[in-house]
């Protein structure tokens, strides 16, 4: 199909864009083919998403719907990646194991001395791995909803002591049953503050963004950065409403970072396939699980063959990710949106998980 023809329909139809086009002629355009399913469905609900596969070393993108009021929904779009912000969180706290500054068995005491800050609900045996396994049994601090005052108001107390101490009561003992949390990352976040004496956004533009040359990716979000998703709720743009502080200080090392869909394939690439943030050896230290959560990683069993796959989702104030890795084959599946509990991601990404399984 002539190119401009093929743009013409996606003007006519719901704005959509694929930018990367290097399958061969004969190859199935993946992505495509799976999220224009969906067109009309996104144009009643008013929101957008963005997708892309990597399969067989050759990459496609492609997005549909809207980023904001007036603003179509690209390929390029900077959105909030939520929960994958864990995994980032994680490589920075191994990096610190590798260079011998912590250790993983380390206790909470070490960091928070009680005489510091005060918070009955939190005991200090918990250790470093417990918080990156979520075995630690705090209660959780952040609640994701629109409702929460944090997101909005400017004036909301955001620093780190506060929500030290509004860590509510545990939910089960440290070391015990899996039970996820964001207080853990969160705490996690702060480590790397006080090990480091630098801000959590710095630490990741120094170690991760700049190695991996994640030239549009940054410690939180916000919507006033140029070309930048806005977080739609209902059919409405709430992207001039949220303050970015709910990201940057709440939020934070569990799920403030902000990236695009090019940005998180080159930190895949680098992470699941080379050596640019940690040891080969350490990041097997992150998957080797019996359960469905390592080290800031989940596992994942999919398709008929029930193909092991890694990754970690996001869901945060009006976006949604998820992500599969293929470490057999390098296939790697993304899609986002900026919709608060959109129904469509997971089917998208289930899909087009399915079919490059099916194509291999």
């Amino acid at each position: 199909m002539n190119k401009n023809l093929l743009i013409i329909i996606c003007i006519l139809s719901i704005s959509c864009e694929s930018i990367k086009t290097n399958y061969e002629p004969e190859q199935k355009l993946i992505v495509s083919s799976v999220v224009n399913q969906y067109q009309d469905s996104l144009k009643l609900k008013r929101f957008g998403i963005g997708a892309l596969v990597k399969h067989k070393n050759l990459t496609e993108t492609y997005a549909i719907g809207i980023a904001g009021d007036s603003i179509d929904m690209t390929t390029d779009k900077i959105f909030n990646i939520g929960s994958l912000t864990k995994t980032f969180t994680a490589v920075l706290i191994m990096q610190e194991m590798e260079k011998g500054t912590l250790k993983i068995s380390d206790s909470l005491n070490k960091y928070f001395p009680k005489e510091l800050t005060d918070n009955k609900n939190i005991d200090r045996d918990i250790t470093i791995k417990q918080l990156l396994n979520h075995t630690s049994g705090l209660g959780e601090v952040v609640i994701d909803t629109i409702s929460n005052v944090s997101l909005s108001n400017p004036y909301y107390d955001y620093n780190h002591t506060f929500l030290f101490n509004k860590i509510p009561e545990p939910k089960n003992k440290p070391g015990g049953k899996y039970k996820y949390t964001n207080s853990n990352y969160i705490l996690l976040g702060y480590i790397l503050e006080v090990l480091n004496n630098k801000t959590y956004e710095d630490i990741l533009e120094e170690r991760i963004f700049k190695p991996a040359k994640m030239d549009n990716s940054y410690g939180y979000y916000t919507s006033s950065r140029n070309n930048s998703a806005h977080p739609m709720f209902n059919g409405e743009d709430y992207g001039y409403d949220s303050f970015y502080y709910y990201y940057r200080d709440y939020v934070f090392s569990a799920g403030g970072i902000a990236s695009t869909l090019s940005d998180l394939e080159s930190f895949f690439i680098n992470l699941y396939e080379k050596e640019t943030f940690i040891k080969k050896d350490t990041f097997n230290q992150m998957i080797d699980t019996n359960t469905s959560y390592g080290l800031g990683m989940q596992i994942f069993h999919k398709g008929k063959n029930k193909d092991l796959f890694i990754g970690h989702g996001g869901d945060n104030f009006s976006f949604k990710l998820r992500n599969y890795y293929n470490p057999k084959n390098g296939d790697l599946v993304i899609v986002f949106s900026n919709q608060y509990k959109d129904p469509f991601t997971q089917k998208i990404a289930n899909k087009l998980v399915k079919t490059i399984t099916e194509m291999n």
